[in-house]
């Protein structure tokens, strides 16, 4: 194409567009109630799209909160691929100990005890979640101290009563003031604490920040005596490895390892359930991708319904506005004249719904991160997809009308009243 026919070409596309910007005019409640079908539509799906990226980012940071390339073991008998969670099964330091000596690969070692304590300070008190771990807790599960230090080696053999905090636990008891070196009551015992998590924030409703970490053996000696049966059982154990590593592969030899400690026949249940970071940000990540595509199949049909009214108001508007296209038609406007003419009406008038609906979901998406603390992506590529999928459906669901407009007669046209 010649660059003078290119020029034609684009002069004529966009006198269709000021001649449907006129129509839509001259129209105009009809044009805005036309308009609030695709409008809902985009608004709606652009916002489900956005919802869906949310959950898949909050996973994610759940996932990185949690740790990275990262074995987690539980004492509860596998089965099945599940878990019964009633049922107790076992996990002590020793396992701990033979999968650091025995399995390649592992950096760090976490063996936890977990509890709800109460800690009181300055009047102030607060319930939150307690975790007796060791120094390896910190680089395994990815956290660091905002201010002060970790726990270390020195503290867990000596079972010292010191605690690092969050910062929510922080915020309840001493409001702005640097929480370090101050003394607190825990279920009546005084603590020292030593460090001030950096925040980690929420995800899906669970305060990361929420919890008070101390040395296991503390944790053992002063609140978990009772609870576990052996002397050295544990809650919970994190196992990190090398960024090289294959968790897949590593996961396999742990299992086998703790089969053989506890003598499971080849198709017995083991008395432990031994998940990966990899595992939980597939499993969750299959899940959040069947909420999406529900939430957009839902939110598609009333972009549906908004397509079908505009198909309906633009044959309306053929009927009424047949006596100028049989005037058109003799004054030399050829059919694909009067086709894109009608094409280019429905097109404008869905990208302006879709803008409007585009700014909408914006809106709501703004006030859920804002308020509800919920990530609500709408990025580049989503604004541009809905205008561009406006304009689609407009041409889509506006092509019928516009090809029985240009089929029209130009003399049964001229005599339509």
């Amino acid at each position: 194409m010649t660059p003078g026919k290119m020029i034609q070409s684009l002069s004529g596309w966009l006198v269709n567009v000021s001649i449907a910007m006129t129509a839509l005019r001259t129209n105009l409640m009809r044009s805005i109630l036309t308009m609030l079908g695709v409008m809902i539509g985009v608004f709606a799906v652009t916002l489900a799209v956005a919802v869906g990226a949310g959950a898949q980012s909050s996973v994610i940071q759940s996932v990185n909160a949690l740790g990275s390339n990262m074995a987690i073991i539980v004492p509860e008998p596998d089965v099945g691929g599940g878990r019964r969670a009633f049922d107790r099964g076992r996990l002590t330091m020793r396992d701990a100990r033979a999968i650091k000596k025995q399995i390649p690969g592992v950096l760090y070692l976490a063996p936890q005890l977990r509890s709800t304590i109460q800690i009181v300070a300055a009047g102030n008190n607060t319930t939150t979640n307690a975790v007796g771990s060791t120094a390896d807790f910190a680089p395994v599960t990815n956290s660091a101290v905002q201010t002060g230090r970790f726990i270390d080696e020195a503290d867990e053999r000596s079972a010292a009563r010191v605690v690092v905090i969050g910062s929510t636990v922080a915020e309840a008891l001493f409001g702005n003031f640097d929480p370090v070196g101050q003394t607190v009551r825990i279920n009546r015992i005084p603590f020292t604490i030593i460090g001030l998590l950096e925040s980690k924030g929420s995800n899906f409703g669970s305060d990361n920040d929420d919890t008070a970490i101390m040395p296991i053996s503390t944790m053992r000696q002063r609140f978990n005596g009772d609870t576990l049966s052996g002397p050295d059982d544990l809650n919970l154990l994190f196992v990190g490895f090398e960024d090289a590593s294959s968790l897949v592969e590593s996961k396999i030899s742990i299992t086998q390892l703790l089969s053989e400690r506890y003598n499971v026949e080849e198709k017995g249940t083991n008395p432990f359930t031994v998940r990966t970071t990899e595992e939980f940000l597939e499993q969750t990540g299959e899940i959040t991708a069947i909420f999406q595509i529900v939430l957009v199949a839902i939110a598609s049909i009333s972009l549906l319904v908004g397509g079908i009214g505009i198909m309906n108001i633009m044959l309306v508007s053929v009927t009424e506005r047949t006596r100028e296209i049989g005037l058109r038609m003799a004054l030399g406007a050829k059919r694909s004249d009067i086709r894109n003419q009608f094409l280019v009406e429905a097109a404008v008038l869905c990208i302006i719904g879709g803008i409007v609906g585009l700014q909408l979901a914006s809106a709501v998406g703004y006030a859920m991160t804002t308020y509800a603390g919920f990530l609500v992506p709408i990025g580049l590529s989503v604004a541009l997809g809905a205008i561009i999928f406006s304009a689609c459906i407009g041409l889509v669901f506006g092509g019928y009308p516009a090809v029985r407009a240009s089929r029209l007669s130009p003399i049964e046209a001229l005599r339509s009243e």
